[in-house]
C-alpha cells in the first residue's frame, strides 16, 4: 500500500500552560532508561456514507483534531520538549505533531491479514532521535480509500510508559466521543517529586543502529482456549504444590517464548548460550510510597532472570515459570510486597485503548521496533494474547520451528488480526 502524507502540523493545548506548570521534573526513572518510541494503530472501518469526501468524514477529522486540542491541555507534557541539561521538560506548548495521510488501499486488505508488520511502520510517523526540538508525540491519521481510518502514534518513552499511553489515549477517546473533557480522568505529572532523580547510572540497553537491519517481527496470536490449556500444563505438573508455585498466564507464555527462544540460539550457533530475560515492572501500588492511580511518566523498573546454559535445564517448562515469576517477586520486594491476587509481569501492556470517534476500532496493532524484543498485548476481546516477538532474521526461522511454538501454530486460524486462533502474521 502507497501512503502519502498530505498534511502535517504542531497541534498546541486549547488553553495555554498555566507558567506555575511550565517546568516538570523528571523522575529517577524518567531518566534512568535511554529513550525509545512507542508506536501504536488504531484500525477503524467505515461505516455508511463516510467515505473520505463526504461531510461526515471531513466532521470526524475535525472532532479528532479539536478534541486532541483540549486533552492536551491536561496532558500538556507531551506537548512540551525534554531539556536534557535539566533533567527537565519544558512545557511551553510548542505542540505534538500531526500529520494526515491518504492511503492507497483498503482497511480490510489489513483486518485480513494481507500486510508484513514492517509495512504497518507507513502508519506511524517516523522514528525522530531526541532533541531540544523534537516532540513527545507524534500522531498519523491515515486515511483508506474505502473511508476506513488508522491513527498511528508514537510516543517518547521519555515521559511516557504504557499506562500513561493508555490513560492519553482513553482520556481523548472519550473527549473526541462526547466533545469535551468534563469527565476525563485528570493526570497526575509529579513523579518526579515522589521519585527525584539520583546519581544513579543510566541503564544501557542496546544501539538501535546496531540492530536496525538485521531483525524482524512476527506476530502470534494465542486464544483463550491455548492460554487455559498451556496455563494447565503448568500447573497440573507442580502436583499437590501447585498452589506454592501460583504462576500467571501472561508468566507461562514469557516463559514459553523464553525457552523457545533459546532454542533458535542454540539452533543457531550450535550450542546451549546462557540467556538474560529482561522484565518491565509496573511500580504502582507496590513502591514504599504512595503513587497516585493517575500518576503519570516511567513508573517501573526491569526484573530480570538468568538462564544458565544446562541442559538439564531445558526440558521442563516449569523451570522457566519459575524463574520468571520468582525475578518478578523479588524484583518487586526491593519496593514493596507484592499482594497475593497481583499479576506484577509488565511486559504485557496493561493497554486496552480506545480512541472512540463513533465506535470501537476494529483492530490495535504495534509496528515493527527495530530491536530485539517481545510485547505481549491483549486481545480485543481480552481474553486472548498477542505475541509481537521481534528477533534476528536468521535466529526467527528457528524460533518459528520450534516444538513449543508449532504445537501451538497447529491450532491457528485464517490469520485475521485479533482472531481467536493462534496465527504467525
Amino acid at each position: 500500500m502507497e501512503v502519502q502524507i498530505i498534511s502535517k502540523k504542531l497541534i498546541k493545548p486549547s488553553v495555554p500552560t498555566p507558567s506555575h506548570l511550565r517546568n516538570m521534573s523528571l523522575s529517577l526513572m524518567d531518566i534512568r532508561f535511554p529513550p525509545r518510541t512507542i508506536p501504536f494503530i488504531f484500525y477503524y472501518q467505515t461505516h455508511g456514507n463516510c467515505h473520505p469526501n463526504s461531510i461526515e468524514h471531513v466532521e470526524r477529522l475535525k472532532r479528532l483534531e479539536k478534541s486532541l486540542s483540549e486533552i492536551l491541555t491536561l496532558y500538556y507534557p507531551l506537548a512540551g520538549r525534554y531539556v536534557e541539561e535539566k533533567l527537565s521538560i519544558d512545557c511551553n506548548d510548542e505542540g505534538v505533531e500531526y500529520a494526515e495521510a491518504l492511503v492507497n488501499g483498503n482497511l480490510s486488505q489489513i483486518l485480513q491479514g494481507q500486510f508484513e508488520i514492517k509495512d504497518l511502520n507507513s502508519f506511524v510517523p517516523d522514528h525522530v532521535e531526541e532533541s531540544a526540538t523534537s516532540p513527545q508525540l507524534a500522531i498519523q491519521i491515515n486515511i483508506f480509500s474505502c473511508g476506513g481510518i488508522a491513527i498511528g502514534l508514537r510516543s517518547s518513552h521519555r515521559i511516557i510508559d504504557a499506562f500513561t499511553s493508555s490513560l492519553f489515549t482513553n482520556g481523548w477517546a472519550k473527549a473526541c466521543k462526547v466533545g469535551n473533557i468534563n469527565d476525563v480522568i485528570v493526570p497526575n505529572f509529579e513523579a518526579g517529586i515522589l521519585f527525584p532523580p539520583t546519581d544513579t547510572p543510566v541503564i544501557k540497553l542496546p544501539s538501535l543502529s546496531k540492530t536496525t537491519s538485521q531483525v524482524v517481527s512476527k506476530r502470534f496470536v494465542l486464544n483463550a482456549n491455548t492460554l487455559s490449556k498451556l496455563k494447565a500444563q503448568v500447573t497440573s505438573s507442580y502436583g499437590g504444590d501447585h498452589l506454592m508455585h501460583k504462576t500467571s498466564t501472561t508468566e507461562v507464555v514469557t516463559a514459553l517464548i523464553w525457552r523457545a527462544q533459546i532454542n533458535a540460539a542454540r539452533a543457531r550457533y550450535g550450542f546451549l548460550r546462557t540467556s538474560l530475560l529482561s522484565m518491565a515492572i509496573n511500580l504502582r501500588g507496590k513502591t514504599f510510597k504512595k503513587v497516585p492511580d493517575n500518576c503519570c511518566g516511567n513508573i517501573f523498573t526491569v526484573g530480570t532472570a538468568r538462564f544458565q546454559a544446562d541442559e538439564t535445564k531445558m526440558g521442563s517448562l516449569n523451570g522457566f515459570a519459575d524463574q520468571v515469576r520468582d525475578a518478578i517477586r523479588n524484583t518487586i520486594a526491593e519496593f514493596e510486597k507484592q499482594k497475593e491476587d497481583e499479576d506484577g509481569f509488565f511486559s504485557k501492556l496493561i493497554m486496552k485503548p480506545c480512541i472512540e470517534i463513533a465506535e470501537e476500532p476494529a483492530w490495535v496493532s504495534l509496528a515493527h521496533r527495530p530491536h530485539k524484543s517481545v510485547m505481549l498485548v491483549d486481545t480485543k476481546a481480552g481474553d486472548g494474547i498477542e505475541a509481537w516477538v521481534i528477533m534476528d532474521k536468521e535466529e526467527m526461522a528457528y524460533f518459528q520451528n520450534d516444538p513449543d511454538i508449532t504445537m501451538l501454530l497447529k491450532d491457528g486460524g485464517h490469520g485475521i488480526p485479533g482472531n481467536s486462533n493462534l496465527n504467525a502474521a
